[in-house]
């Protein structure tokens, strides 16, 4: 919650999740209002249309099975009750596609999320020596260096096209930066820290 609270351009907010199934448009934009027990979350249609005139398409199957997206429209509605979603899931993470998706996100008056965990189910220490160095390398916002990162350090973040579609969104707009705000793993909640899912909570700035 405290990386929503930074959130600029609240009107709009631009949610971009890796694509864990497969299925669908290799970029899938949603057109549809969603909702979660907090109630409805009204779809900014223009903002929409305007991904999709980019080069990207409408799709609501790429959205059917997938998790990454809801998990954080909770945190919106409760700091944001007004703003409206426009929800992007993305099968094709490639650096070439992530890059295009955020130069076009660079055009819109909007807030991004990129929705994300990091290094899966390895001991707690390794794993965070290995996001840790990954994140190093996309401190400058060179996401060419963080791909060449994630794959020197074998780190197997779900979302990696997301966060450098939002990196790059965020260069483009004028940032300079990324930081970590926050850091946590699952093992602090299981009490098992030799297999764990690594969170960073990151602001570009």
């Amino acid at each position: 919650m405290r990386a929503v609270e930074r959130l600029k351009g609240k009107g709009t907010v631009v949610v971009v999740s890796p694509n864990h199934t497969g299925i669908g448009e290799a970029v899938s934009v949603s057109k549809q209002d969603w909702v979660t027990p907090l109630g409805e979350i009204k779809c900014d249609a223009e903002a929409a249309q305007k991904i999709v005139d980019e080069g990207f398409a409408f799709d609501e199957a790429g959205h059917g099975q997938e998790h990454s997206i809801e998990v954080q429209l909770p945190f919106i509605q409760k700091l944001f009750p007004e703003a409206r979603l426009v929800a992007v899931t993305m099968a094709d993470q490639s650096l070439e596609i992530a890059g295009k998706l955020g130069e076009a996100l660079a055009k819109l008056d909007v807030a991004v999320i990129a929705s994300s965990d990091f290094t899966h189910y390895e001991p707690a220490k390794q794993a965070k020596q290995k996001d840790d160095a990954v994140l190093a390398a996309l401190e400058g916002l060179d996401v060419k260096e963080f791909y060449d990162a994630l794959k020197e350090n074998e780190c197997s973040a779900c979302g990696y096209g997301p966060i450098a579609a939002a990196a790059t969104f965020a260069k483009k707009r004028g940032a300079k930066k990324a930081r970590v705000i926050d850091y946590s793993n699952s093992g602090q909640r299981t009490r098992d820290e030799s297999s764990v899912v690594d969170y960073y909570a990151i602001e570009f700035i």
